[in-house]
Formats: structure tokens, sequence, C-alpha cells
């Protein structure tokens, strides 16, 4: 595992669902081809974006698989959640299918103050065939209990997506800090904010759909040109706005609609995700009408041949 792969962009990879609403392992293998040829770093497998918690453990393994089979280059990321023999178990199946690493979601388990649930990441950490992302949204993990588990040796990632740079500036100043890398978990609208702390490393979605527009933020990012940084943002802003709207509700549809504009249908979602009504749905065409090649190769996007 390369860690230093995390301070790049991680797109985490959607679950396509054919006409009867069986996963289609096809489609994720062939976005997993086209991000990986892309030069997207790391790819991710069973994220949120991939409705995970919505599918059954025959369904999981079908992703897993999937993803993994599109790969050539890129390193692939695992995401597991459920009780600790559970994640073990699903980190040695990853591990078996070329995995680097695992992304421990959030436990469902409503119980626990921080370290207890610290106490859950620990013992997966220590006991993990792979070295583990720890993905962070809600507070439950307090700030001082995060900065001593991002020195244990077998966590190489944290991904934040608190809206808590405050806390997290606190914590890159704690002694612990390098340990890990640290990664940007709210996507592409958070890049500049995250930047100014650091941080180059970030989560996507639109990866799925436009993984080139992802490598041209990330590499505005590195360079440090924050006019061109700024210009691409303003591609995705508005599509950033639907995915976020309502807790989040059509994050999902909104990725799945873009692909299927671009000719590549991914089916729906299961509930509680939602579909996109019909003006969300006009807005959405709208800007995907504004991603036009000449535009994106004005900012240096490297628009693939057709």
């Amino acid at each position: 595992m390369n860690p230093q792969a995390f301070a790049g962009i991680t797109t985490m990879i959607i679950t396509p669902y054919a006409d009867d609403g069986t996963v289609a392992p096809e489609i994720a293998t062939e976005l997993a081809r086209r991000v990986d040829a892309a030069g997207i770093d790391v790819i991710a497998a069973l994220g949120n974006t991939a409705e995970m918690q919505q599918l059954d453990a025959a369904e999981r393994t079908i992703m897993l698989r999937a993803v993994a089979a599109g790969r050539q280059r890129a390193q692939l990321l695992a995401g597991v959640s459920g009780s600790v023999g559970d994640v073990i178990m699903t980190a040695a199946e990853a591990a078996d299918l070329g995995y680097h690493a695992i992304m421990v979601h959030e436990p469902a388990d409503p119980f626990g103050d921080s370290a207890d649930v610290a106490g859950y990441y620990e013992r997966i950490a220590d006991r993990s065939p792979l070295p583990a992302v720890l993905y962070l949204r809600s507070p439950r993990l307090a700030l001082g209990d995060l900065g001593r588990l991002a020195g244990h040796p077998g966590i190489a990632a944290v991904k934040y997506a608190r809206d808590d740079l405050l806390g997290l500036s606190t914590l890159l100043n704690g002694p612990t800090s390098a340990d890990c890398v640290w990664v940007n978990g709210l996507a592409e609208s958070r890049v500049p904010a995250f930047a100014a702390l650091g941080i180059t490393g970030f989560t996507t979605g639109i990866g799925n759909v436009r993984p080139e527009l992802c490598v041209a933020v990330r590499d505005a990012v590195i360079n440090n040109d924050l006019p061109r940084l700024y210009a691409l943002l303003d591609l995705v802003r508005s599509v950033e706005v639907l995915r976020a709207a309502g807790n989040n509700r059509c994050n999902v549809s909104v990725l799945k609609e873009l692909l299927r504009l671009d000719g590549l249908p991914a089916g729906g979602v299961r509930p509680p995700h939602a579909p996109l009504d019909d003006p969300a749905r006009t807005r959405l065409q709208d800007a995907w009408r504004a991603w036009t090649p000449d535009r994106l190769r004005a900012l240096g996007v490297a628009v693939p041949t057709p």
C-alpha cells in the first residue's frame, strides 16, 4: 500500500443496477476501468456513494470483485462495516482480490461514547490484514481520540467528512498528524478549504462521470493554480449543490443520471436514496451540457477521444 496515493483523488464507484434491479457488475468494472485510465489515484468500492448499506453480503462481494477487475494501476480501497468480525472477514476477502486498504464506515450501533468507538477502530486496525482508512462523518469520535488513532500503525489515512475544519486544523498541529494521510471527505466543493490546511487529497463521486476533470482539479491544487482551480470548480458547483440537497437524498441519483446522459445507464437507486424530480433533472441536464469538450480542454482537462 502506498499511503501517499490518498494525497490524490479517491473515486467512490457507484453500484450500477440492471433493469431488474440486480447489481450489474460489468458496468461497475467498466467504470473502474475508465476511472483508472484517467489517472485517478485510488478507486474505492462500497462507499456511501455505492449505496453500501442497501447491499446484501452477496452483492457487496459482487461489487468488490467487479471494481477489482477494472483496476490496472490505481490503488484499491474496500469499504467495510458491521461487527469487528465481519469487518475482518471482509478485509481478508478484499486482500485476496488485490485491494490495498479498507475504508471503515462509522459503526451503526448507536451506543457507546468516544472511547468505545475508538476501541472499535483499534480492534479493527490491530487485526486487519490491510491498512485501515477511517471514514468519519459524525462528531462521535472526539478529537483527542481521533488524534491518538492517527498514530496507530495500522491506520493509513483518515477520510475527514466532518464540517469542522477548525477541529481538523487542531489535529493537524498535533503530535500524530504526520503518521497518517488526511483526506478531504467532502468532495470538490471543499477542495480550496482543505488545501488551505495543506490537504490535497479528496474523495469524489463526480469521478464516476468525469474522472479527467477531477484529475485537473488535483493538478491545479498541487500546482497552487488558483485561477484554474476555481474555474474547474465552477463546472461542478451546480451538480454538487443538487447532490447535497435534502441531506444528500439524491446524491447517487445525480451521478446515475449523468451517466445515463453519457450513454452508460446505471439503473435507479434503493431507498432511502431518492430519484430526481423533473426540475432537478432539468437543472442537471443544463450543467451536463456545459461540460463541452472545448470548454474542458480550455481548462487543461484531458478529454478522452470518443
